[in-house]
């Protein structure tokens, strides 16, 4: 292009932005100036109708109003909560209130139809024939209930015989509707195929009836609206399905011509659905009300049937309580108490002997004795006042002994002779009194042994039981142990007694004798050790005989060691008692001669 060519068409262009200025003004400002003084009628006319068409088309206007709006609330919420709150309030305390109210009366409502229906003849008599009718109760109380009632109400595509939307009476068997919409078009095909009317279009479905229920069907265009009916359904319900057809294809025509399988866009159609579930009750016959007889009887026996058993609970719980008294008695314990009735009770019991009597016990306490069954067996108790009773009905067989108690220790005194003196001891061993725990027997003397002096042979038996007794005192210690403990402090106590018995009847007979004491060890561990724990067993128990009072000269102390006897080796752990004795008469006679 040549330099003259390049200057004129510059020059066009500032010309042609002059003219543009001109008209337009400057930056288009005149234009600009004229919009915006129409835009708002002119985006008022068609914001709606935009916002809807590109909802449809990305779902962009969620995604960017949404925001917009969380955060004004936000923003509300944070700076001005109080105007919120009162803004909200009275929308938000009139739900609540509603909520209530709704919640409240469907509460009575099916409680009074609960006390009405179930407790009655007529609730008895539904239930056998909602069994013969091979229905609910539900459904079959619902049929009698009410003149008619839409329980569910499908939307399905004409065209594909899909489901696009289900609603149903308190949301329920909403899974089954996939099965219904197929099924019903199906049957609708199925009509239109068999009677093909070749003047007109083909044959429609107006309404299937059953047993239980009929179908009321309103065709459109691009989909069918279908109501499940109980009852016998008015024109209404026919009516407002017409309107509820009519009213999506206004506002989803759009959609319905390009379903493509995916219901989604028609999820907003629910509340259209919803208008359709209609309903009327039965009206209540205007004659007096029948009075449920056999409900109030019904209740008034159960009522009757609780009283008596709490009245019967508590009675017992009393009983029970009062007999278990005879627990505490001293000597008595309860194993057992089964009170079936008030007359026929059970009761097993540990008696002591010394203690009260049980017959003696129920009449004392206003018990009727014969309503008892006693299985009572003997034991020996070691309450205080039990061994009293037994220690005083003992010591009544020996009028010359005094008896003293010093808290619960049995303190005796007086004179008996060796014989009296073995058969208290053992009596009051069984009746649970042991020397040096609970009885004292020191101030306990021996009749003195002068009157047997004048028969020696009668001495002399007496010397060789009480040598027999002494032998059969065995002390039994544990493995590898040489203490002397409280069992084996009674037995040499009473070796300590058998000794005094044996001093003046000696002397008597004439007859030196001495106290061997052996000790043994069983053949488990060491024999030194053995050895040695052997004969520290029988210096423990030569110390405290000699503490006793026996004399020193009388006492031999020998260590046997371990016992290899067969049998008894392994628990001959003992301390043995014997007498070795002289008769100095014999030995002066052997002199002389």
């Amino acid at each position: 292009m040549s330099k003259d060519a390049s200057t004129e068409h510059a020059e066009s262009e500032k010309q042609l932005e002059q003219v543009r200025n001109l008209l337009l003004g400057k930056d288009n400002s005149r234009v600009t100036a004229s919009f915006e003084k129409d835009a708002r009628r002119i985006v008022a006319d068609v914001i709606t109708e935009a916002l809807h068409d590109r909802q449809q088309r990305d779902n962009s206007v969620d995604k960017v109003i949404q925001p917009f709006v969380e955060d004004s609330v936000k923003h509300s919420v944070e700076h001005n909560s109080e105007q919120m709150v009162s803004s909200l309030y009275p929308i938000v305390g009139s739900l609540v209130r509603k909520s209530v109210a709704a919640f409240l009366s469907d509460f009575m409502e099916k409680t009074n139809q609960l006390l009405e229906n179930s407790l009655t003849i007529k609730g008895l008599k539904w239930r056998i024939k909602a069994r013969q009718s091979g229905v609910s109760y539900a459904q079959y109380a619902a049929s009698q209930t009410f003149v008619y009632r839409v329980e569910h109400v499908f939307l399905i595509h004409r065209e594909t015989g899909l489901l696009l939307n289900t609603v149903a009476l308190d949301n329920e068997n909403k899974s089954d509707a996939d099965i219904v919409s197929a099924m019903l078009t199906a049957i609708n095909d199925f009509v239109g195929d068999s009677f093909l009317n070749d003047d007109g279009p083909k044959e429609q479905l107006q309404a299937v009836s059953t047993d239980n229920f009929n179908l009321l069907i309103k065709p459109g265009p691009c989909a069918l609206v279908v109501a499940a009916v109980t009852g016998n359904p008015p024109q209404k319900i026919s009516d407002q399905l017409q309107l509820t057809v009519e009213n999506i294809h206004s506002l989803y025509l759009d959609e319905l011509n390009a379903f493509d399988g995916n219901n989604q866009r028609f999820e907003q159609t629910e509340n259209l659905l919803q208008d359709c579930l209609l309903s009327e009750q039965k009206s209540k016959p205007t004659d007096k009300k029948k009075i449920p007889w056999f409900a109030i009887a019904l209740l008034f026996i159960i009522i009757l049937f609780i009283g008596y058993k709490i009245t019967n609970w508590i009675k017992t719980e009393k009983l029970h309580t009062k007999i278990m008294q005879l627990d505490a008695v001293p000597g008595v314990i309860v194993k057992q108490l089964n009170i079936r009735q008030f007359d026929d009770i059970t009761l097993d019991v540990l008696r002591d002997p010394d203690a009260a009597s049980i017959n003696q016990w129920l009449s004392s306490h206003d018990l009727n004795e014969q309503h008892f069954t006693i299985i009572e067996r003997n034991y020996y108790a070691l309450d205080p006042s039990i061994l009293r009773q037994r220690a005083q009905r003992i010591i009544a067989a020996y009028p010359d002994l005094s008896v003293k108690w010093q808290d619960s220790n049995l303190i005796l005194s007086g004179l008996l002779d060796i014989t009296k003196k073995e058969q208290l001891h053992n009596a009051l061993a069984i009746a649970g009194f042991t020397a040096g725990q609970n009885l004292i027997t020191d101030k306990l003397q021996l009749t003195s042994a002068l009157p047997m002096l004048e028969s020696r042979e009668i001495n002399q038996q007496v010397f060789d039981d009480i040598i027999g007794r002494i032998g059969a005192i065995q002390l039994n210690f544990p493995v590898a142990n040489e203490v002397i403990n409280a069992e084996m402090h009674a037995s040499l106590q009473r070796l300590y007694q058998y000794i005094t018995q044996l001093e003046p009847i000696a002397t008597a007979l004439d007859i030196n004798f001495g106290l061997l004491i052996l000790g043994s060890s069983d053949n488990t561990g060491n024999k030194t050790t053995n050895d040695i724990i052997s004969l520290q067993r029988a210096k423990n128990a030569a110390d405290i005989l000699l503490r006793k009072g026996i004399n020193k000269d009388k006492v031999f102390v020998v260590g046997l060691g371990q016992i290899e006897i067969p049998g008894i080796s392994s628990t001959a752990r003992t301390v043995m008692f014997n007498i070795i004795h002289i008769n100095q008469s014999s030995i002066t006679n052997d002199i002389k001669q």
